[in-house]
Formats: structure tokens, sequence, C-alpha cells
């Protein structure tokens, strides 16, 4: 099992070719990190990935605040802020919790 990082997307792939959503057929066995979809089950993520997805929404929430930007750019950036958001509330949801042994 590999485990690709790539420092300019949230997820980190535990590759495996049979479950991959971005596998393309003429593509060695590798994942295509720039492909990454929400939905594959070789996502895994750290704390680390969801607060940086928290950070980035934040950050697109100002955009339009700040910005003279049109209101149809603004939408699609609200709804990706909260697109992050979500991914980062399941995170928090579903994520592995080291517990102390039970005495």
């Amino acid at each position: 099992m590999t485990v690709y990082d790539n420092p300019h997307s949230f997820p980190m792939c535990v590759y495996n070719r049979d479950r991959a959503l971005c596998h393309r057929l003429d593509v060695t066995d590798a994942p295509s990190l720039d492909r990454c979809q929400p939905t594959c089950a070789n996502i895994a993520r750290t704390d680390r990935h969801a607060d940086e997805l928290v950070q980035h929404a934040q950050a697109l929430d100002k955009q339009p605040a700040s910005e003279a930007v049109p209101s149809p750019l603004a939408d699609r950036l609200t709804r990706r802020a909260g697109f992050l958001r979500d991914l980062a509330d399941c995170h928090e949801r579903d994520r592995i919790h080291h517990q102390e042994p039970i005495a």
C-alpha cells in the first residue's frame, strides 16, 4: 500500500487501483492527484487536512465581501465554502479517535 499526499489538495490518497475514481485506463499504477474525487474510497484525511478545509472555506467566504465579485461567482464561492465545511464536518464526525485502554 502506498500513501500519496498532495500538498495542493486536502486529502491523502491510500491508493488502491481497484477502488480509484481518478484512474484512467492509460495511466500507470499511481493516482492522478489532480483528479481526486470526494467520494473515492481511497481518500484519507488527517485533522490537519480538516483544519485546512475550514481555513480555505473561511478565505472563500471573505472574497465576495472584500472584492467586487459578480453575484454568480460569489454564489459559486459560497457553495464551495459550504462544501469544504461539510467535508471537514464529516471528518470530525467520522474520524477515528485514540482511546485510552479500559481499566
